[in-house]
């Protein structure tokens, strides 16, 4: 069956030259370069960092090619059989801009990697590591000469630690995939009102008091930048002001505008709770706090967040209102203007350059401050206009669980845009972002990956290079490589499954729950607020919080469909009636076991709407013109049903189905 064969070349990742980031240019070769136990390393300019990543790079390429490398060889001597790392310098310090392009060039007889830098290096190898085929008989390269660099300067990924948290090791994985993908910014949103997760050595009370117990000590902080280092990331940090500060305000309650008994919030929202903005002590504090921060974080940018600030308690406090008056600021948006400048003051002097969400965009700020937009494009496109350096965050919120085509096709600098070049230079790249709400650590990686990879080569890759439809025939098998720096997106749903059924024997019913995806954007949001309230100590083991972001197979059964069923008449009738036939018996087996947990007995009745329709559909494929007019009805009751269910999770093959009764 052809779709069953092509979906196992997907699940098993060796269609070949699955690259991505998709490069700049390719330009194929004859013949393959062969690596062996007597394939040598050489490296040119061999700095500590660069032999450090080509450590990691050899121990990698060992794996993956089946071969074993007595040494690694890090001379200077050109030998038959060899891979050459060539780089003109080496770069210590990391900034906005920096050269990343390289070139690879594989012939029979050697591959060699050239780049400006190291860093350009670390990019190149990253490549070389997709390229190896491996077969019964042998690991080559192919013959090929490839040409790279970055659209953008700035790729970024927002991890919020604040909400849930996120210890280190999670976060050092996850910086090993960026690297894969060529990523390379780690945004860490240390701080909101469910915690603030860095220790301060001049007002401990803010980690002492200001979270659940989790924290990132100094010392792991200066460890993270390190290791992100090494893998040619920059972290910036974020500290979120004057807004979204209870958990600072429990163990410094005078900061408060408004004086009342703080604790560290559970639930999710925007609070009252803001800093005071008028008291000088304030500017005192967050002098001395963020010089503290300034010093412990090395890249140049430092973000202050300044988002969704309701200045309810700035309207309640009456010495707060004689302040605005008297210095002529007419409401909270030019009060918050005027906290901004003194916070720039704060960052000036310890040489950084500020960068905020949108709120804090106004025509009077400096030209240097960086605007991350998460309103628009629109309000990006102006501010880009009058000369402000830009991020793009909105169209990249990963906690809306969005398909991957949504991601993807979110381009920061559209065709249509009307920028002049010097304009859209300002336009600096893009971040996603993981708001951690509904996310805890156990399922973090699976709403990160791979939804990231569609950001990545969206913001690596040349415009003219981006292709939705190869993009989806090489997402699953980048994915399922990005599982050797122990990555769990892939494995987190069995073992969920696993603890929630008592062990039982999920791929009997495994297949139903892979058809099944989240709901999308914020719809579970607010059902969760209304309803289940959801707080920083709940649960996520419902089906919503095991399923995968997007199921590729779904995708391809809807593609099938879609393409190849008219007027009920479908072609590749075999492979669309394996996958109903299979997600009907998955279904059923389902139902069987659904009263071992009150998160599996949520799903009973989806399942057996599913199971009834997956049949009907089945038999509407096999005989389109034999299938009773009531079956016919009964199936279009049963797809509103299964497309309109109340369980925060969708049964994702309804697109096809909905195709093969039209």
């Amino acid at each position: 069956m052809r779709l069953l064969a092509f979906l196992l070349l997907l699940t098993t990742g060796i269609i070949a030259q699955n690259l991505l980031p998709q490069p700049t240019k390719i330009e194929s070769l004859n013949g393959e370069f062969i690596i062996t136990n007597e394939t040598n390393v050489l490296v040119s300019n061999p700095s500590v960092e660069l032999k450090k990543y080509v450590s990691r790079f050899v121990e990698r390429l060992q794996f993956k090619a089946g071969v074993y490398f007595p040494s690694i060889a890090l001379r200077d001597t050109v030998t038959l059989n060899q891979i050459t790392i060539v780089t003109q310098e080496n770069i210590d310090s990391l900034f906005v801009g920096i050269d990343e392009s390289y070139s690879i060039t594989v012939t029979p007889e050697k591959i060699e990697i050239n780049a400006a830098n190291n860093i350009g290096a670390y990019r190149g190898m990253e490549t070389l590591l997709q390229m190896i085929q491996v077969n019964e008989n042998k690991s080559f390269v192919k013959a090929v000469k490839i040409t790279d660099n970055p659209r953008f300067p700035w790729r970024g990924l927002l991890i919020d630690v604040g909400r849930h948290w996120i210890p280190a090791h999670i976060i050092k994985r996850n910086i090993d995939a960026m690297a894969a993908v060529k990523m390379n910014v780690l945004h860490l949103h240390l701080t909101e009102d469910q915690g603030f997760r860095i220790e301060s050595k001049k007002f401990p009370k803010l980690h002492e008091l200001g979270n659940d117990g989790n924290y990132f000590t100094q010392h792991e902080i200066q460890d993270i930048i390190k290791y992100a280092k090494e893998r040619g990331i920059r972290v910036i940090p974020e500290f979120d002001i004057p807004g979204h500060t209870t958990s600072w305000l429990v163990g410094y309650p005078e900061l408060a505008s408004i004086q009342r008994n703080y604790e560290v919030a559970t639930r999710f929202g925007i609070f009252k709770g803001s800093l005071n903005p008028t008291e000088e002590s304030t500017y005192d504090f967050l002098d001395t706090l963020l010089t503290e921060m300034c010093q412990l974080f090395p890249d140049a940018y430092f973000h202050i967040g300044g988002d969704e600030n309701n200045g309810m308690d700035w309207n309640e406090n009456k010495k707060i209102q004689k302040f605005m008056q008297k210095n002529g600021l007419n409401d909270n948006n030019e009060l918050q203007a005027y906290f901004n400048r003194r916070i720039l003051e704060i960052l000036h002097r310890n040489n950084k350059i500020m960068v905020g969400w949108d709120e804090i965009y106004t025509n009077d700020i400096p030209k240097s401050i960086v605007i991350q937009s998460w309103r628009g494009k629109e309000s990006m496109f102006s501010s880009a206009k009058n000369g402000y350096p830009n991020i793009l965050s909105n169209g990249y919120y990963l906690d809306k669980l969005e398909n991957l085509e949504s991601y993807y096709l979110n381009d920061p600098l559209p065709p249509t845009v009307e920028l002049t070049p010097k304009q859209q230079k300002m336009i600096l790249g893009g971040e996603a972002t993981m708001w951690t709400e509904i996310v805890n650590e156990f399922n973090i990686e699976s709403r990160i990956w791979p939804a990231t990879l569609a950001v990545a080569e969206r913001l690596w890759s040349q415009q003219e290079n981006c292709d939705i439809d190869k993009f989806y025939k090489k997402a699953p098998s980048i994915s399922l490589q990005l599982q050797e720096f122990g990555l769990t997106h892939l494995t987190f749903q069995d073992a969920g499954l696993k603890l929630i059924s008592n062990n039982s024997q999920t791929q009997l019913w495994e297949p139903f729950i892979r058809s099944l995806e989240p709901v999308k954007g914020y719809r579970r949001h607010n059902f969760i607020r209304n309803t289940l309230k959801y707080s920083t100590t709940a649960a996520l083991n419902r089906l919503p919080d095991l399923c995968f972001t997007e199921s590729f197979v779904a995708f391809n059964f809807n593609k099938l469909a879609k393409t190849n069923c008219k007027d009920g008449h479908c072609k590749y009738r075999r492979d669309l009636m394996y996958w109903l036939a299979n997600w009907a018996k998955s279904a059923e087996n389902f139902q069987k076991i659904s009263f071992l947990h009150p998160s599996l007995a949520e799903g009973h009745e989806l399942a057996l709407k599913v199971q009834e329709l997956c049949e009907l559909t089945w038999r509407k494929v096999n005989s389109p013109r034999e299938l009773p007019e009531k079956d016919e009805e009964r199936a279009k009751i049963l797809i509103d049903e299964v497309e309109n269910y109340k369980l925060d999770v969708r049964f994702a093959p309804i697109e096809g189905i909905k195709a093969i009764f039209n």
